[in-house]
């Protein structure tokens, strides 16, 4: 849509075809209609001027190379750039600095929900023992398997047999296989 002021008014022409006449996308008829439409309207043809002028002063300036020379170097200067920039970001103290951070905006979000923190930090702590709940289970899921390995492997190992020690390596094999296959499945990786 454009706009030409005339005697204090404004002519807007809903005639959106300008761009497309320009690419060359109507169709024959479209083109014809449409250059009837410019011949009649005013705010189109300047439109269309615009646009031509706009694509003229953009070709010249992309063919004009000679302009901007950039050094043979350039690439590898803005890489050194870009990684020396990135200095402060693995500190020693980076996970110390985020958590008193997230503590410090947790906090100053409390006071700025006022009358509602209350309800916030009930349902915190709800998830809160639930996380606390879940984390004992595992660890003490984690404690039986340990303990019962030791266990069993105490018993095979006793025994001397070529059987119960077959037994144990068959089991200590089946341990360290399932630890790693619970590993790639959630995702870490062993160390």
């Amino acid at each position: 849509m454009y706009q030409v002021e005339k005697n204090d008014s404004k002519h807007i022409c809903p005639n959106d075809d300008i761009a497309a006449y320009v690419d060359g996308e109507l169709s024959a008829e479209a083109e014809t209609a449409f250059e009837r439409h410019i011949s009649e309207c005013e705010a189109c043809a300047r439109g269309l001027l615009d646009q031509r002028q706009f694509l003229a002063a953009l070709t010249a300036s992309l063919d004009d190379t000679s302009s901007v020379q950039l050094p043979a170097d350039f690439t590898k200067r803005v890489v050194s750039n870009a990684e020396s920039t990135v200095a402060g970001v693995r500190r020693p103290n980076e996970l110390l600095t985020a958590v008193c951070i997230t503590a410090a905006l947790f906090v100053f979000s409390l006071f700025a929900f006022g009358g509602e923190a209350f309800a916030i930090a009930t349902t915190l702590e709800a998830v809160g023992e639930r996380v606390l709940a879940l984390g004992l289970f595992v660890l003490r899921l984690a404690g039986g398997l340990a303990f019962a390995i030791a266990v069993i492997s105490r018993s095979l190992v006793s025994s001397f047999e070529p059987a119960g020690l077959i037994i144990l390596v068959t089991v200590l094999f089946t341990a360290v296989f399932v630890f790693y296959s619970s590993g790639r499945l959630t995702g870490r990786r062993g160390t």
